[in-house]
């Protein structure tokens, strides 16, 4: 028996494969800044990388212009742009005290 596909149906199945999804996490004045701790990030780029998001997060929540953070992708802080993963863990980290 032949399974035959439509090309709308697939279409949809190749969308739903090139999908990324990332989670980001907020701490300190950043997670009060999106008010919220955590989001999930759903993109079809075909390339996401870590300046683009923070491209997109800065679009989205203006006040991040005036904070300044590290960003850590799967718990290892980054200090140049990452191309990212399906999967990826992202952290917003605001400077740290000491004390």
């Amino acid at each position: 028996m032949a399974l035959f596909i439509t090309k709308h149906q697939y279409k949809r199945r190749l969308s739903k494969f090139s999908e990324m999804t990332i989670t980001i996490k907020y701490f300190g004045i950043i997670a009060d800044i999106t008010n919220t701790k955590e989001e999930v990030f759903t993109s079809t780029a075909a390339l996401l990388t870590t300046g683009s998001l923070v491209n997109n997060l800065h679009q989205k929540y203006s006040h991040l212009n005036d904070t300044s953070f590290v960003i850590a992708v799967n718990k290892t802080i980054i200090t140049s742009d990452l191309t990212l993963n399906n999967n990826d863990i992202i952290a917003l980290l605001p400077p740290f005290a000491g004390g």
